[in-house]
């Protein structure tokens, strides 16, 4: 029977089931580390980030609040809420999970280890370092590490 209030609705929407403990707490770091990559990042022109789809074999571009609000909404209703893809981004201007991980780690690495930093970073090649063997730990090839660093204006070596 068609929702009254939504004639567009479909009518055979199967509800969704909720999502498990282990799934939420993985949400939930998600959505922290989110915030963190925000904070290191877009100070730097970055304006979000870029996630492969492995359904439609694509990339997804999600700006800083889209990415929040669509795990706020998996957290809420259970699955991820449709979206628009952006128009014709610039691809630049977006990191990958991997990448923005590697980039935080690696701040926070070089504040545990009480190194006088310079913009976060105690040297490019420090930075080059660091970066390398956060995204080599994350399974990342040495050719797309190099190619990572390469795009930031890092050292590759």
């Amino acid at each position: 029977m068609p929702n009254p209030d939504d004639p567009f609705e479909p009518e055979d929407i199967e509800p969704t089931e909720p999502i498990d403990e282990e799934e939420r707490a993985s949400l939930l770091a998600d959505l922290a580390d989110l915030a963190d990559f925000r904070e290191a990042l877009e100070s730097r022109g970055f304006r979000g980030v870029v996630i492969p789809c492995p359904d439609c074999e694509e990339d997804h571009f999600f700006g800083w609040d889209l990415l929040r609000e669509s795990l706020e909404h998996i957290l809420e209703h259970g699955e991820p809420r449709v979206h628009e893809p952006a128009y014709d981004p610039k691809v630049e201007d977006y990191v990958t999970w991997e990448y923005a991980k590697g980039f935080v780690d690696g701040m926070l690495e070089g504040e545990q280890h009480g190194s006088s930093q310079r913009d976060g970073w105690s040297s490019p090649v420090e930075a080059s370092r660091r970066l390398r063997r956060a995204m080599e730990t994350r399974g990342l090839s040495d050719a797309d590490v190099s190619a990572v660093l390469a795009e930031s204006g890092l050292p590759t070596d």
